[in-house]
């Protein structure tokens, strides 16, 4: 008797379409409240000397400040935190970037976004590639060595999309350039998408092409729409969905779909390294904890927090139900910074009962505890915060310069290879992933090829080694400022006030941010000194402003130059 799960009979969809069931994320979350035990037991692995496994798993705007194995008290994330007791946590890693795109194309070529034609902010949602044509990726040198490459959940790095025989004669400015709604109207969604993770490098792509928030709400398999827009969607931008997409359990079917290639990977004994890139949806907004409501003490966002966590506990379990737990390197970071708490103005929608009484939000929050609200600009109108930290008390939050918007988790676990329990401070980057996996794995990279990668594979097998940067040239996600971090000191430069719309970008939350006029400043702070960036002492050492805007100069010059 062929059994007929109850999602392929609310929305007619075939086991491809929608590869997890409900039912199935029910029950594992329910198991999983508890965290997985990563210590009991696990199954030897078949060959001692093979290459690692390689698991990354890349939160979308998740703080230094989120995890409580960072000192988060209100929301609890016990799945990452045994991988950081029994593998290594960092406590000074950054991202290159503090918006999403730049960040992710960093990590996947080991090239900082600004040398592209990406300066500040974010691709459109039917923009071109970011990635070149033939530029090396994670996975092109994974792959190269043997491994199986497997993407699964945000992209946001382009792609070629195809568009209908009307298209519009200004289709540039009017479609892939784009933040109107209508640039989906031009778009031929039966047509496959080019350029995209298959090209770059992956062996098989499953996920979304932009943030959650953003058009096109569809989901892709490989370089094909699984289904095209088509009814209502019921939250967010007033456009149309796919019948498949359903916001509110969108990262459970991404998790459910590594799940399956770790399932597959392994019982299906192939003998290549397996290779899994999970960018999740979470916990962008709009955060809608659909079944770890009500857990924390930090809100909509915060629960979101704790279904991440549970994720990642569900990934290792496959990996250890596979027998292939004892042999994988799992790496768990984030893209950029917090964002402050719930939005106000997407909060006050779940008093409209958007989704019906079952996901009526608002209310089942604030009868347990009660938000306390900041800031009255900017298009979010302020937000609700809960006496939680996500950027850990750290000036500035997502797509800013300051510390709040560029320094991230960072959890590394391998057994067998990392002491168990380690703390490091040196200082590493995001984007030296690539140059990292490449000596795992032998692979020689030629001089252009992760230009701005240095590998910390010392720093992961001895927490006393030495630190493999001499400095970090990074870019606020929103202005563009460039932003040098060299030994105990940090440099961003003046925005351009001529470019920028800034006052009216961010709503300011009191005692978070600086006076917003700072943004158009020359700043330098001594972070060993003072960590919240409140003294800006660009005047008073102009010596060593010089010597870190210098940075700067050398670094555009010259690629791998940082470790001198």
């Amino acid at each position: 008797m062929k059994v007929i799960n109850n999602n392929q009979i609310k929305y007619g969809l075939s086991e491809k379409a929608f590869p997890v069931t409900l039912s199935r994320f029910c029950t594992w979350y329910i198991i999983g409240l508890t965290a997985v035990s990563y210590a009991c037991n696990p199954v030897e692995a078949k060959e001692e000397d093979q290459m690692p496994n390689i698991v990354l798993i890349v939160a979308d705007d998740l703080g230094y400040g989120d995890l409580s194995c960072y000192g988060a008290t209100k929301i609890s994330t016990p799945n990452i935190d045994n991988l950081a007791s029994e593998g290594m946590r960092f406590t000074n890693a950054y991202v290159a970037s503090s918006l999403c795109s730049p960040s992710r194309y960093s990590i996947l070529t080991g090239c900082y976004s600004w040398r592209t034609q990406l300066k500040k902010g974010v691709l459109t949602p039917f923009a071109r590639p970011l990635i070149e044509k033939d530029q090396t990726t994670l996975a092109s040198v994974l792959k190269k060595s043997g491994y199986y490459t497997a993407c699964v959940g945000k992209w946001h790095l382009g792609f070629n999309w195809k568009l209908k025989d009307n298209k519009p004669s200004d289709a540039h400015e009017s479609v892939f350039d784009s933040w109107g709604t209508d640039a989906q109207e031009h778009i031929d969604f039966s047509e496959p998408v080019g350029d995209g993770p298959i090209e770059k490098g992956f062996d098989y792509f499953f996920g979304i092409p932009g943030s959650n928030n953003m058009i096109p709400f569809v989901l892709i398999e490989n370089d094909r729409v699984t289904a095209p827009p088509s009814i209502p969607n019921n939250f967010g931008a007033k456009t149309l969905r796919a019948p498949n997409w359903d916001i509110r359990f969108l990262d459970q079917i991404l998790a459910g779909k590594a799940v399956e290639i770790i399932d597959n990977h392994f019982q299906n004994k192939k003998t290549a390294p397996l290779f899994l890139y999970f960018p999740t949806s979470a916990i962008h907004p709009p955060c809608l904890p659909a079944l770890t409501k009500g857990m924390g003490h930090a809100g909509m966002r915060g629960d979101k927090v704790i279904e991440f966590d549970q994720i990642v506990g569900e990934l290792v379990k496959a990996l250890e139900k596979n027998g292939a737990l004892k042999n994988t390197l799992i790496i768990v970071t984030s893209d950029n910074g917090p964002l402050p708490g719930d939005p106000f103005v997407q909060t006050e929608r779940f008093k409209n009962k958007v989704f019906g009484n079952e996901f009526d939000y608002f209310q089942p929050y604030f009868a347990a505890y009660q938000p306390e609200y900041r800031g009255n600009s900017g298009q979010e109108k302020g937000w609700l915060v809960y006496g939680h930290t996500p950027a850990a008390g750290l000036l500035g939050f997502k797509s800013d310069a300051w510390e709040g918007g560029l320094w991230v988790p960072l959890v590394v676990h391998w057994p067998g290879k990392i002491k168990k329990g380690t703390v490091n401070d040196k200082m590493v980057c995001t984007v030296d992933l690539l140059a990292t996996f490449a000596e795992i794995t032998g692979e020689k990279l030629s001089d252009i090829e992760g230009g701005d990668s240095y590998s910390f594979l010392k720093n992961l097998l001895d927490d006393n080694a030495p630190q493999i940067r001499n400095s970090l040239t990074m870019a606020a996600g929103r202005s563009g400022a460039m932003v040098v971090r060299k030994g105990d000191w940090k440099y961003i430069e003046a925005a351009d006030r001529a470019t920028q719309n800034l006052p009216q970008a961010y709503p300011p939350p009191p005692n978070e941010y600086p006076g917003f006029s700072r943004v158009f400043e020359s700043q330098v702070y001594n972070l060993k000194e003072d960590v919240h960036e409140k003294f800006n002492l660009f005047d008073k050492n102009p010596e060593k402003a010089a010597e870190l805007k210098a940075v700067i100069s050398q670094v555009k010059r010259n690629l791998k130059s940082e470790d001198k």
